[in-house]
């Protein structure tokens, strides 16, 4: 156990790191920043706002009729531009509202209002082009509290912020966060790869799990345990195991081959989908199961590699495998979760050796 001065000490290491400021902001002022590219709002942060209708109409309610809203937190790079952290669904609502937001969510903008017990049924099926100048000019002239964040360290802090401060109606997915805080290269191959349509048709998600990023997600699951990260020991959980894997990937820890990688992902799809293997990633109960999931894709990278595309020969070794009593205990709960993946993905490679 540390010190009192030692655990006082890092405290205030830590407070020293993180600088934060705050003003007082109109939206309108919020909304030229945003215009001007000085507010960030990417579009992989866009990806995930989805508040409904009623939300929607709840907060320009709020706008309208003065009531206090929560502050907004964002992060100031180097240049002095603004990356927003948390306040999404609130600033995006303001910005379709007005028919401001970009790129992809192009199609949420001018949405119309719905019927609300406060005021009724005054403003169903109101759009901005719809109110007075006066109340235009009241959202506008509202003010809202920004919260702004700076930190001198080497450590990216954002992860953590996202964490702590995700706390709205509708919080982030772990894949979200991991979607905002590492952008680039290999953020883009998630969604490539997550956007084909013979892996969205073997997966079969629901529209929330699209919304939520839950093919990246499975994705990123298939890379790490490929790969062997960490030699697939999971030290605290198997988020905090997928999140440490994409923040190596995305700051070239890690040695990942881009093109190659690709085209395997698109082999093990392809053959999955072409040889027509019924919902290779589901269990007994016919529900997807990222265990088998994360197995499958690992034993036929392996198969394919060993025996090219012998059908028969691949459902031999599969029913071989589902029906192996060692890999369904390491796949089930009876083993400690640190060391059934590693147990799990070695026993199912054997079974191919044998």
């Amino acid at each position: 156990m540390y010190s009192e001065k030692e655990i006082e000490e890092k405290i205030l290491e830590l407070r020293s790191e993180l600088k934060t400021d705050r003003l007082d902001m109109s939206f309108g002022e919020i909304m030229n920043l945003y215009d001007d590219g000085d507010l960030i709002i990417s579009p992989e942060y866009q990806r995930a706002y989805r508040w409904e209708d009623e939300q929607r109409t709840r907060f320009i309610e709020s706008v309208l009729l003065g009531i206090p809203i929560p502050p907004i937190f964002v992060a100031e790079d180097n240049a002095g531009k603004w990356e927003l952290v948390d306040g999404l669904q609130r600033i995006s609502t303001i910005l379709s509202f007005f028919g401001m937001l970009k790129n992809d969510y192009k199609g949420k903008n001018f949405f119309k209002l719905s019927k609300t017990e406060l005021t009724k049924n005054y403003l169903e099926n109101v759009d901005i082009n719809h109110l007075s100048t006066k109340l235009k000019l009241t959202i506008k002239r509202a003010v809202c509290r920004v919260e702004i964040l700076r930190w001198d360290s080497g450590f990216d802090m954002r992860y953590e912020l996202f964490n702590r401060l995700n706390t709205g109606a509708s919080p982030l997915t772990e894949q979200e966060i991991r979607n905002c805080v590492f952008i680039g290269k290999f953020n883009d191959l998630l969604h490539r790869l997550a956007e084909d349509e013979k892996f969205i048709d073997l997966i079969k998600p629901t529209k929330k799990q699209l919304e939520q990023m839950f093919l990246e997600e499975m994705v990123l699951r298939y890379f790490a345990v490929k790969l062997k990260y960490k030699d697939l020991y999971i030290t605290k959980d198997i988020k905090d195991y997928l999140t440490s894997f994409m923040r190596d990937v995305n700051n070239s820890k890690i040695d990942f081959n881009y093109e190659q990688e690709e085209k395997d992902f698109y082999k093990i799809i392809d053959f999955l989908h072409t040889s027509q293997i019924h919902k290779p990633f589901r269990g007994k109960n016919n529900a997807f199961s990222p265990s088998i999931y994360e197995t499958i894709m690992c034993f036929t990278f392996k198969f394919l590699d060993i025996y090219g595309n012998n059908l028969s020969k691949y459902k031999q070794f599969k029913k071989k495998l589902l029906d192996d009593k060692e890999f369904l205990r390491y796949a089930g709960h009876e083993t400690s979760q640190k060391e059934r993946l590693r147990k799990k993905i070695s026993r199912a490679l054997e079974i191919l050796d044998e």
